[in-house]
């Protein structure tokens, strides 16, 4: 993507993209061909442009802008109806969807919060949305290249 390209989807959404993958996106790669996406963990990166595919309804316009309720460390006793109880609520404000992991399972991006910058998943279990050790998108994107060039035929 251009700079341009990624400073509109910015502008549109009331966020500033985490420098690491900003920087990722526009000279490196945006997704790729074909259904999944490209060269990435798991089925491979998903484009900018599909950003909502981790959320569970529609986005608003605020909804990257809204912070991202979880945390590393912050154990919930019952995700997501602590911080989505509304039927119209949305768990996942403040990310967007980075890889399918497959069975509906996705690693997110946090791009509003205080976890901003983290990969995490779209976790169902009770306690949240599991965060990687990883400090930032692209320590996460590297380590998965430091696996695959290992050998490895499991991400995690």
């Amino acid at each position: 993507m251009t700079d341009d390209e990624v400073t509109a989807f910015e502008r549109e959404h009331g966020v500033s993209l985490p420098e690491d993958y900003r920087g990722f996106i526009t000279t490196i790669g945006n997704g790729g061909p074909g259904r999944w996406g490209g060269a990435g963990p798991y089925y491979g990166l998903h484009p900018l442009h599909d950003w909502a595919t981790s959320l569970w309804g529609m986005p608003e316009p605020n909804t990257l802008a809204t912070p991202f309720p979880a945390e590393p460390g912050r154990v919930f006793s019952d995700w997501p109806s602590e911080v989505a109880p509304g039927d119209d609520d949305e768990p996942y404000c403040g990310t967007l969807a980075l890889s399918d992991q497959g069975c509906g399972y996705l690693s997110i991006l946090v791009v509003s919060g205080t976890a901003r910058g983290r990969v995490t998943d779209n976790s169902d279990v009770p306690a949240g949305p599991g965060f990687t050790s990883d400090a930032d998108f692209l320590s996460w994107y590297e380590r998965w290249l430091d696996a695959v060039l290992a050998g490895a035929t499991h991400f995690r």
